[in-house]
């Protein structure tokens, strides 16, 4: 048995006419010339294999066979146009799950007051976080683990991440209250390497950032202490074991009771934090929304 095939548009046209008896009606429409609505239809009826409208000079009228096809034309339209309104709405739903992974500083100093805002705003968002270090923030977005990453960018290239500036962070000195140091009010990263250090591990951007700091101010640096977690850095501080330098929206992570910050100068150090995709990748509607709250925030 031959295999009939028609388009949506020709069954359209086939319907159309059906239901106004008019190729003028069907032309306007359409948006076309009624040639070429007689040509649509005289194509149906040869891939049909039979006359679909008797025509006269004063009417158009479905023949038996035109008959018989237009409860099939009009169920295939149906069908087509509910499945299309339900990709249209699938595709524009806004729900669901978003997935993040950020370095520990960012995540408890940004991501609560988004959290905040899309609970408030976006309830039907589940989210979830992956605190991690930079290697980890940027395996875990281009490995496709997490919609997106928030974290620095590396020095290393990776063409596979697309890295979008959101804001800058300034690194700051970070002493007790009763440190020597906590009398003056700003300081020079070379007043730090004149007292014990509190760094954190080599592996984080953050012990990166203050090599840098150090080096450029001239200074090498022996550190007293080495520690992998914010809160580490904080509670020796705190104890007067040393002081140390951190991005100021680190101080979040940790608690600051007893503990003071001065700016850091010569140099002075910033972070750039940014927004992390895999490239040609392209987020869901809700993830597009979480990215599109991160930028509203007030960071």
């Amino acid at each position: 048995m031959k295999r009939i095939d028609l388009s949506p548009f020709e069954l359209q046209v086939f319907l159309v006419l059906a239901e106004t008896g008019s190729f003028r009606s069907v032309a306007q429409h359409f948006a076309l010339s009624q040639p070429a609505v007689s040509r649509a239809v005289a194509r149906i009826e040869q891939r049909i294999g039979a006359r679909l409208f008797d025509r006269t000079s004063r009417s158009v009228v479905p023949t038996p066979q035109g008959e018989a096809l237009l409860p099939i034309a009009r169920r295939v339209i149906h069908d087509l146009t509910t499945s299309l309104d339900e990709i249209t709405q699938s595709l524009s739903a806004i729900g669901g799950h978003v997935a993040i992974a950020a370095l520990p500083s960012i995540a408890s100093a940004i991501l609560p007051p988004l959290f905040a805002r899309l609970r408030r705003d976006d309830p039907e968002i589940r989210l979830s976080i992956i605190d991690t270090l930079l290697d980890g923030v940027t395996g875990a977005v281009a490995q496709g683990e997490v919609d997106f990453g928030i974290a620095v960018e590396p020095s290393r290239r990776l063409p596979d991440l697309v890295f979008e500036p959101l804001t800058t962070d300034r690194f700051v000195a970070v002493l007790s209250a009763t440190h020597v140091l906590a009398q003056r009010q700003e300081l020079a990263w070379a007043d730090l390497a004149a007292h014990p250090f509190v760094a954190m591990t080599r592996v984080t951007s953050v012990r990166q950032l203050t090599d840098h700091g150090f080096l450029d101010a001239g200074c090498e640096v022996e550190p007293a202490f080495e520690v992998s977690h914010l809160a580490s850095a904080g509670a020796l501080v705190s104890a007067g074991l040393g002081a140390t330098a951190l991005p100021e929206l680190a101080l979040k992570a940790f608690d600051t009771g007893g503990i003071t910050a001065r700016p850091l100068n010569a140099p002075v150090v910033h972070r750039a934090i940014c927004l992390v995709r895999r490239r040609g990748r392209t987020l869901s509607p809700t993830a597009a929304l979480v990215c599109q709250r991160l930028r509203m925030l007030d960071l």
